[in-house]
């Protein structure tokens, strides 16, 4: 039991029971799964042609097609629900007297972070019988919809960690949310961009010193930092396609997994952003530089 109550945060416990508990939680999950059964159906519709035959091939496009509209909404709205739970405190003035509790700033802020990303993994997660049309008709492995959810975690988490991080700098919660848009939008165009350009100067160098032999692929590194890149991955779609092809042939040591290189990235970027986070906000900071030169 000791252990337990070591754990328990009281700061996620009570932001759960305020999000969860209101009236339009359940609304709002219904209408999202509604909104995406209706594109799902119509999607076959159309495939259809008003017909009755629906070709299994196409499954493929209907799973990614909704894998990509999920990657969006958390794209849209994760920097939205983390960039004002700090600066939210501070506005409102109750941060100060949540410091002077008993609960930590490692709790404080693993609460909020959790809190906030509660609602929208349920809301994700929520969607996983929808599914159940894909599978229907074959084509999607079972281990493709493991690793887009997983995915999502993943991104969930990044997002979410970097709102915290501005949220505790940025004390007006209006600031924080527009940069934190500014920043996503910037990192996911930043990096298509910056690869295309090494590319074409990696290509442009060959051509001029007629290099023969395969391309080098290290370029695509920052393709797998870019979330719309990453996701297509999974579906050998986009710049990786045909990198099973090339991790089974000779040239093995070139090929990069991208689905591993975007979620160890991002899972680095989560522990610094939090870490940050704690030590930002304790009311006392730990004075290293002293310590260090006292010997203490």
């Amino acid at each position: 039991m000791n252990v337990l109550r070591r754990f328990r945060n009281p700061v996620l416990m009570n932001e759960l029971k305020l999000r969860m508990r209101t009236k339009r939680s359940p609304w709002i999950i219904t209408l999202y799964l509604l909104v995406l059964g209706t594109v799902a159906l119509t999607f076959v519709f159309l495939m259809t042609g008003a017909g009755s035959y629906y070709n299994p091939n196409e499954t493929r496009e209907l799973f990614m097609m909704l894998s990509l509209m999920q990657l969006a909404m958390i794209c849209f709205v994760v920097p939205g629900l983390t960039a004002g739970v700090i600066s939210g405190e501070r506005e409102r003035q109750t941060l100060s007297i949540l410091l002077t509790t008993n609960v930590s700033a490692t709790k404080l802020v693993l609460g909020k972070w959790l809190a906030s990303l509660s609602f929208m993994s349920f809301l994700v997660f929520a969607t996983i019988p929808l599914y159940a049309i894909i599978f229907l008709y074959g084509g999607v492995s079972p281990v493709q919809l493991l690793q887009v959810f997983a995915f999502y975690v993943v991104t969930m988490l990044g997002l979410g960690s970097v709102g915290v991080l501005l949220s505790t700098l940025i004390k007006r919660t209006g600031i924080a949310t527009v940069l934190s848009y500014a920043l996503v939008f910037g990192y996911g165009v930043g990096t298509s961009v910056l690869a295309e350009v090494i590319r074409e100067f990696i290509r442009f160098q060959r051509n001029a010193n007629n290099i023969t032999g395969p391309f080098p692929v290290w370029p695509d590194f920052f393709h797998s930092l870019n979330p719309l890149f990453a996701m297509l991955s999974i579906f050998e779609e986009g710049p990786f396609r045909g990198l099973r092809r090339m991790a089974g042939s000779k040239y093995a040591a070139l090929a990069l997994d991208p689905y591993a290189i975007y979620c160890l990235f991002f899972a680095v970027v989560t522990i610094i952003c939090l870490v940050l986070s704690i030590y930002l906000i304790k009311p006392v900071k730990p004075r290293w530089r002293r310590k260090a030169a006292t010997g203490e």
